[in-house]
């Protein structure tokens, strides 16, 4: 299974990868937005680095983002978390901390994140013309 890799550290030539995730041409989609505004890399594409071999974690469908785009307060995270593969959403037991408060449930921080991240409204990110142009 690594023989590939291998191959490649020795020759120096680049692996070929094959795409898991492949959204259609009609779909515009920018990774740094979610990146800026807090969303976690597993949000969409799983546990990677638990991953033998890449799936779809997630079926990337209209309705699976627009299920995000509608609460986003479900997904979002401290920036410097977002590639925390092992990041956990906040709970009783244990709480996540972002400037100095300590949040006990994943919606009031995320509510916290969405007004300091300045995300546009829930109109506007379900709105077509977000994805499709």
């Amino acid at each position: 299974m690594l023989e590939p890799v291998r191959e490649s550290f020795k020759t120096g030539k680049s692996l070929v990868w094959n795409r898991v995730n492949d959204l259609p041409d009609f779909v515009y989609f920018n990774h740094s937005i979610h990146i800026n505004k807090g969303v976690g890399c597993n949000t969409c594409h799983g546990p990677v680095d638990r991953m033998p071999l890449m799936y779809n974690y997630a079926s990337l469908q209209m309705e699976w983002c627009l299920d995000c785009h509608r609460a986003p307060e479900k997904n979002l995270r401290p920036r410097e978390q977002v590639f925390n593969m092992r990041y956990e959403q906040p709970t009783a037991e244990r709480p996540v901390e972002f400037e100095g408060q300590k949040y006990l449930d994943q919606i009031s921080l995320g509510t916290a994140l969405k007004d300091k991240y300045h995300l546009r409204t829930t109109q506007d990110i379900t709105s077509c013309s977000t994805c499709h142009r």
